[in-house]
């Protein structure tokens, strides 16, 4: 990921905080200067697809992560953990 990368949503996991056909702006610098904590929103490769998705839980260099839309999201319940260094930027805007 570049330092500022674009993404548009497709899909209803992320909702309602990030809707089907929004736009939002992630960048790989948050974590140059620390790790992905419980809570951030994050794009990350999973099985050649890029996803976003919210982080839940952490085991050591491990992430589960999660959509806000529990009923319709593909998410470590059936992807499995995210690894840190697949982990590529935290989203830091809607727009």
């Amino acid at each position: 990921m570049l330092l500022l990368s674009r993404f548009t949503i497709y899909g209803h996991s992320m909702e309602p905080t990030i809707k089907n056909g929004e736009t939002v702006l992630a960048s790989s610098i948050p974590f140059l200067f620390s790790n992905p904590k419980v809570g951030d929103v994050v794009v990350f490769k999973k099985n050649e697809k890029v996803f976003i998705k919210r982080i839940t839980k952490i085991d050591g260099e491990k992430y589960f992560v999660g959509g806000d839309n529990k009923k319709d999201s593909l998410d470590s319940r059936k992807i499995g953990l995210v690894e840190r260094s697949g982990i590529a930027g935290k989203v830091i805007l809607l727009i």
